[in-house]
């Protein structure tokens, strides 16, 4: 009898995936709709202080403080969190923010104007500039995360096109888990796990959904969500702060088409996130920073609670397959 399950082993993290193996379901089946925000007022059109930001052609981007001191940092292996100075708590704050586009700007990103899409990523590489050389290394390490949420399922809290930034004063288990085993990787081989990665599944094409001169996007072979994709780029880099405006032109097309092959999925919700080195860190040999996008199609189950063990009822191979045709059609 044919195993329900694949388990399959990540090879930048180590950690297991229970990928379901049988490919007769229908991809209407992960026909999740994007639930909208509710409600018509959206403060980020008030606000905007820009006279003519109704104006179809209008890019600017804003940068607005959500919360200036979002993360206070505490150690619960202390004898007492409470015996913790201010000076402690101080010393490991971060920040919430949101680059916010223009009035009236409610579509999609992958429907934006690409010149407004640029100037998001421009924005966003001028925001995590600052936010690292105000970083104070190696006594606070800070880790800026990039987040974009699209319906209500994935957690947002606006229609209105944005990407929320993040600085955590510590680098989170996820990143922390991709930069030792990429350290590992490099140690072992003498070479990047991603930039193989990026290689190898362009060659086999089984998991492939995008190559592009400067992008190769795939559904990692040990997906822990269904239809989720990994958005490498080829050239070795850790931060992508370095990138210059050609790079960043690239960067926003490749994301915008890929997040149009999930329309082969209707309009799913999704978060897509940033993975890049942590603000003054030296890891240009052992990280590679790359975007992911996870859309959100199922609820997590008891044995996933259980266990965290991540279980993916579409295997990636059949999620690509149906990503490439419906980019195929759309072309």
């Amino acid at each position: 009898m044919r195993p329900v399950f694949e388990l399959r082993r990540d090879p930048v993290t180590g950690w297991w995936s229970a990928v379901v193996t049988d490919r007769t379901f229908e991809h209407a089946s992960f026909a999740v709709e994007a639930a909208p925000v509710e409600g018509t007022h959206c403060r980020h059109c008030d606000e905007d202080p820009t006279p003519d930001a109704d104006a179809p052609e209008a890019v600017t981007v804003r940068r607005v403080a959500l919360r200036p001191d979002a993360f206070h940092r505490i150690d619960s292996t202390k004898d007492s969190a409470a015996q913790l100075s201010m000076s402690e708590v101080a010393s490991s704050s971060g920040s919430w923010e949101i680059l916010v586009a223009p009035r009236g700007h409610h579509e999609r990103l992958a429907d934006a104007a690409p010149r407004l899409a640029l100037n998001l990523l421009r924005s966003l590489r001028e925001a995590m500039t600052q936010l690292g050389a105000d970083a104070k290394p190696p006594d606070d390490r800070l880790s800026v995360q990039v987040v974009q949420s699209y319906g209500r399922q994935a957690g947002s809290r606006t229609s209105h096109l944005n990407l929320e930034v993040y600085a955590i004063p510590l680098v989170p288990h996820w990143l922390a888990e991709e930069i030792g085993g990429g350290a590992r990787h490099q140690i072992r081989t003498r070479s990047c796990v991603w930039c193989g990665l990026a290689r190898t599944e362009e060659e086999a094409g089984e998991r492939l959904v995008l190559a592009e001169e400067r992008f190769v996007v795939f559904a990692p072979a040990a997906s822990r969500s269904p239809f989720e994709l990994m958005v490498v780029p080829r050239a070795h880099a850790s931060d992508f702060t370095q990138l210059d405006d050609d790079d960043l032109a690239a960067t926003a097309a490749t994301l915008q088409r890929t997040l149009h092959a999930l329309e082969a999925l209707g309009d799913p919700p999704y978060n897509l996130f940033l993975h890049t080195a942590p603000a003054g860190e030296r890891l240009d040999q052992t990280f590679h920073w790359h975007w992911e996008v996870h859309p959100r199609l199922r609820v997590i189950a008891g044995l996933e609670r259980a266990t965290a063990l991540a279980v993916n009822p579409a295997a990636p191979e059949y999620a690509a397959q149906v990503l490439r045709k419906h980019l195929h059609r759309s072309e």
